[in-house]
């Protein structure tokens, strides 16, 4: 970050060091905005109506001036490394406009989205309000699933804006650690209330998981468990007997909730009888489970090695992963870093990776200098992204915008906790 000189202050004027106040309409473009974040409404192209919302806002603070402030400095040289081997990348695609549609969105990721969120979200009331009206999307959702119940050939129940059973079931990694955190920290500010939260969130509880079992997706069921884990197991500060309590209490909760909407046939068995099959002894069973991501895994390491430095491009992987298995399909192959090493090569990946290590290493670190209801925000976007990424290892390449709607809230908890006065809207 660079500093900018600035014109002597008049009197009265706030201390030269303190960041402008955006203006209402941008932080209400930017918070509102995370209601469509989750649903993914294409307008042309890999445009969405959340995008709009974000640009909207980005008029908005470059015309009244305002410098947007970027991430610290590591995440920018990333950022900049790996689009740089993206956009070399793009020149061996395929279809190098494909590639560099994915370029592009990825430049308003970390330069446009990101920014703006930081520029906007200063108060944990903004974020707590980003946060819960990304759930209610992400609810709505699932809503609206439950109530159509459009499903596939298999009997998956799939989401309106995908074709893809497994999308209902992802969004279970955040709502499940995030739902908690809002439940409590609603119960702390409204307390006469507390009857209606327990109700709103029971209700979006069951809908959570019975999307998990509508879906019958196990990276997503798999990123859901390890989420809860990481929220109410492993939080920094407790010992080892109590991590034992909290697992065996866990363990003991889920189970008692999902035998209890089974037996009464409020859950869908897709889900269980999809991982029964995958340990079934049938051979044609596990080849149709297995053997197509093993064969795209295969094409990928092949073709990662034929070009570890620069990749297929962006989203070409699929034009080309026959050239490497004859019997691979025309898809991306199902582990996130095994995509970026395939299509952005080894400097492009490690620069992702570092992005989320930086990430990590800051928000960890914000939550041990934070107030109780700040560290239970902050475990629970940790917690979210630790389900999400556990997703990331089995499921294809995702662009959703609100994926990365919570790394930036989680971005501006790090930065808004520098200020108390301003974080707790009294500034």
């Amino acid at each position: 970050m660079t500093a900018t000189m600035l014109p002597p202050q008049p009197a009265g004027a706030p201390p030269a060091g303190t960041p402008p106040t955006p203006s209402r309409a941008a932080e209400t473009l930017v918070i509102v905005g995370s209601v469509v974040a989750p649903l993914n409404l294409l307008i042309a192209a890999s445009l969405t109506v959340y995008d709009v919302f974000i640009g909207l806002a980005l008029i908005l603070l470059l015309t009244e001036r305002r410098r947007l402030p970027l991430p610290p400095r590591g995440y920018v040289v990333a950022a900049f490394v790996f689009l740089i081997t993206a956009l070399l990348s793009a020149f061996r695609a395929t279809y190098p406009f494909e590639a560099l549609t994915q370029v592009l969105q990825y430049v308003f990721i970390f330069f446009v989205q990101i920014p703006v969120i930081l520029a906007v979200i200063r108060t944990r009331k903004a974020v707590i309000l980003s946060l819960a009206l990304m759930c209610l999307g992400t609810l709505l959702a699932i809503l609206h699933s439950h109530i159509t119940h459009q499903t596939q050939g298999a009997g998956r129940a799939v989401v309106f804006y995908s074709e893809n059973p497994n999308r209902l079931g992802y969004p279970a990694a955040y709502l499940l650690p995030i739902l908690i955190a809002l439940w409590v920290c609603a119960d702390q500010m409204w307390r006469r209330r507390r009857w209606l939260f327990a109700v709103l969130v029971a209700g979006s509880f069951y809908l959570a998981i019975w999307a998990l079992a509508a879906s019958a997706s196990r990276s997503s069921a798999l990123g859901a468990a390890l989420a809860l884990i990481v929220f109410v197991v492993l939080r920094p500060g407790v010992g080892p007997g109590r991590m034992l309590l909290r697992a065996m209490a866990l363990a003991a909760a889920v189970t008692a909730v999902i035998f209890l909407l089974a037996s009464t046939g409020q859950l869908p068995s897709t889900l269980e009888d999809r991982v029964e099959r995958s340990f079934s002894s049938d051979t044609q069973d596990n080849e149709h489970l297995v053997r197509d991501r093993e064969n795209l895994a295969d094409a990928g390491m092949r073709a990662f090695f034929d070009s570890p430095y620069l990749g297929t491009g962006l989203d070409n992987f699929r034009y080309v992963a026959v050239d490497y298995d004859l019997n691979a399909t025309p898809q991306l192959p199902h582990n996130l870093w095994l995509q970026f090493m395939v299509q952005v090569g080894i400097f492009g990946t490690l620069a992702i990776a570092l992005i989320f290590l930086l990430w990590f290493r800051d928000v960890v670190g914000a939550h041990k200098r934070a107030g109780p209801m700040d560290r239970l925000l902050i475990w629970s976007l940790v917690s979210s992204m630790v389900g999400i990424l556990a997703i990331f290892m089995f499921a294809p390449e995702m662009l959703d915008r609100h994926y990365y709607l919570l790394f930036g809230l989680g971005l501006a908890m790090v930065r808004g906790l520098a200020d108390k006065e301003t974080w707790e809207g009294r500034g």
